[in-house]
């Protein structure tokens, strides 16, 4: 199996800005030496619980900082950005980084978010979105001149100079693309099918049960049967997951319970209730909305405990689920980083490697 990284990032909004950005590179940059293989980084604009408002400008500054490990764009929020600027922004990202980065899309979820930028109701962003995905690709992989007559975006350059190179907008240093990732999270996730479809890495996300996450698998699978494409390896698919390793079970509940690592589920568990969205933490949706607690939450869908314990819990993962390429360590504020370090020396050295690998497909 391999190792991964996902964060938000999630911080106490107390806590300094500066402190927590300073706090998010060096996390990199450790997990870049331990050798993990990706790290995508989130993208919000007005939660300061989540303060990262430009996760390309981050993780172009970690490019000179890091050496193995590719940086995932985790993700564009589509209807907040015009997509030409996407579209040359992330294949500059691919430039510097010389094809060491992914990238990933949506269309948010903050209200505040989309107040802020004027935007229209959620399906409406979800058109938004589709059309802004295609334009993107269109800039990547064609040449001009360029039309799109969207209910959104509509673009319309026909002036254009071969000679000059005058109208051609950068491409991507990946051919055509960098990896595409897709966010996975409800059992019969739109963007699992669509992801499927168009052969994109499926992601899921931390802030469902193992329950659901076995079923990301199928839907991602029924996408790709649907789009003509050949049936998936496992290899692919990344789960995200919340996970601290302690000296002791003992030790370990209580550090998460008493610190900002609780704290942030309680902020999590409040948004989803206000977004009328917490059936997606549930194993049924018949569980009483009152009995999805931080507790349960941390019992239920975080790997916390000693190494053995922690094993164990996902080899239950692997079981439930049928076995999956990478698992994303989902990065939480390190309010004490000696802890920290320690979970993810114990996690890439000790754990990880006694964990079932899916074979990668052999090239033709």
């Amino acid at each position: 199996m391999k190792l991964g990284t996902f964060f938000m990032p999630v911080h106490p909004p107390e806590k300094s800005r500066t402190e927590c950005f300073d706090e998010d590179v060096a996390f990199v940059v450790y997990a870049d030496e331990l050798g993990f293989t990706e790290a995508w980084c989130g993208h919000h604009v007005t939660l300061e619980w989540e303060p990262i408002p430009a996760n390309d400008v981050f993780m172009a500054n970690l490019i000179a900082r890091t050496k193995n490990i590719k940086l995932g764009i985790g993700v564009s929020i589509l209807p907040q950005h015009h997509p030409a600027n996407v579209a040359a922004r992330i294949a500059l990202l691919d430039h510097l980084a010389h094809g060491r980065m992914y990238w990933g899309f949506g269309q948010g979820g903050v209200p505040t978010d989309w107040e802020l930028f004027n935007l229209p109701e959620p399906k409406e962003q979800a058109q938004m979105t589709a059309e802004a995905h295609e334009i993107i690709l269109m800039l990547w992989t064609q040449d001009p001149p360029y039309q799109f007559d969207g209910k959104f975006w509509k673009i319309d350059m026909q002036n254009h100079s071969e000679e000059l190179r005058m109208g051609y907008p950068l491409k991507p240093y990946q051919k055509p693309h960098p990896p595409i990732g897709m966010t996975l999270m409800s059992a019969n996730s739109k963007g699992g099918a669509v992801g499927g479809k168009l052969g994109y890495i499926p992601m899921s996300t931390n802030l469902v049960h193992q329950n659901t996450v076995a079923e990301h698998w199928k839907t991602y699978c029924e996408g790709a049967a649907e789009g003509g494409l050949p049936e998936p390896s496992r290899d692919i698919w990344r789960v995200s997951r919340s996970l601290f390793v302690g000296e002791s079970n003992d030790e370990a509940w209580d550090f998460c319970l008493n610190s900002p690592f609780g704290r942030s589920f309680n902020y999590l568990l409040t948004l989803l209730r206000n977004a009328k969205m917490l059936d997606l933490v549930k194993p049924d949706p018949s569980m009483p909305d009152d009995e999805a607690t931080v507790e349960y939450m941390m019992k239920n869908l975080c790997i916390i405990g000693d190494k053995k314990s922690c094993i164990e819990q996902l080899e239950e993962l692997w079981e439930v689920t049928g076995g999956f390429g990478t698992l994303l360590f989902v990065k939480h504020d390190f309010d004490d980083a000696e802890r920290w370090r320690r979970c993810m020396q114990v996690l890439t050295e000790e754990i990880v490697p006694a964990l079932p690998t899916v074979s990668a497909p052999v090239p033709a």
